[in-house]
């Protein structure tokens, strides 16, 4: 039997398709032609107010100084152990006469504020999801994170549709969403996201790492397109795990919207449905069934946005 979300769904593609019989895509989603060196494709822009809390780079600094895990040999029971000896941060392990040549690395490093360097020296030593990856972004100008989210046509080897990134700057978050009008547009598309890339950005995500950036680079190989695109990656949907497992029914996307912001959508397309939403486009021509993908797209770039906000506020190291 069909699930209550399948048939919500499809009431919903029917309501659509009959309203928007119609309209063109220019009219309801009021973009512009974006011209690539790979072609063109759509390009939908929106603006909105977003103020994204970060941890300032003293506090960070503070915090990871504070970590004597962070050297390699030191655990909870050795921790323990020389904070009784009066070694309470890695700026007093420069004298220690076993840890102190890499406590002074590491102070080096960080006072450098190299975000890079922080990055890789926290991911040697913790989890992705642990809190220092957290703090060492925040030796990243905010200008540097890349939001990102894709729709697809499946799990893999078939065509994206739809590619959302946005930036924060200036208390706005920007979000550009380039859109297959037809399947013959994604290199364009994917040649416009890569122009947001540079050897600075740094990718936010929500399971980005395991599919949204793979995902990616097996299209780019598929078309022979440049495909270095390896940078370094918060993937929020390990960070909110960490934080929030034990609070929520569960660390979805809509679930995080739902308890940490009192938002809910409406008309939203489960992401199962989106490739059939868009079949049901690219065989009609008819833009309804486009709408509610695009929407649900920006939607969760934009959630990417607040909850990073969110857990700078209580993530605990």
């Amino acid at each position: 039997m069909p699930s209550y979300e399948n048939t919500e769904a499809e009431i919903l593609r029917s309501k659509l398709i009959e309203t928007h019989r119609e309209t063109s895509i220019e009219d309801y989603f009021k973009g512009e032609e974006c011209e690539t060196k790979q072609g063109s494709c759509y390009r939908i822009q929106e603006r909105r107010k977003l103020k994204l809390n970060t941890i300032s780079p003293p506090k960070a600094k503070k915090n990871i100084l504070n970590d004597l895990k962070l050297i390699k040999g030191i655990g909870d029971s050795k921790s323990d152990i020389l904070r009784s000896n009066g070694y309470e941060t890695i700026e007093d392990l420069r004298e220690h006469p076993r840890y102190g040549e890499d406590a002074c690395q590491l102070v080096d490093i960080v006072d450098e504020g190299d975000f890079s360097k922080i990055t890789d020296y926290v991911s040697n030593r913790y989890p992705k999801s642990h809190a220092s990856a957290l703090y060492s972004s925040c030796f990243s100008d905010n200008e540097n994170l890349l939001f990102m989210d894709i729709e697809t046509l499946g799990l893999k080897g078939v065509p994206l549709i739809l590619i959302g990134v946005a930036r924060v700057e200036s208390n706005h978050i920007y979000v550009d969403q380039y859109l297959l009008r037809n399947l013959d547009e994604e290199t364009a598309a994917l040649d416009a996201f890569l122009s947001h890339v540079d050897e600075d950005t740094v990718f936010v995500s929500f399971n980005g790492q395991t599919f949204d950036i793979p995902y990616i680079k097996d299209r780019l190989r598929h078309h022979g397109m440049k495909n270095n695109i390896q940078r370094h990656h918060l993937d929020l949907l390990h960070f909110s795990r960490r934080t929030w497992k034990n609070k929520l029914p569960n660390c979805k996307l809509q679930t995080l919207e739902k308890h940490l912001f009192n938002f809910e959508r409406e008309d939203d397309v489960p992401s199962s449905l989106v490739p059939s939403f868009y079949k049901t486009y690219d065989e009609t021509g008819n833009i309804g069934p486009l709408i509610p993908i695009i929407e649900h797209n920006r939607e969760d770039v934009v959630t990417l946005a607040r909850i990073l906000s969110r857990l700078h506020t209580e993530m605990d190291i």
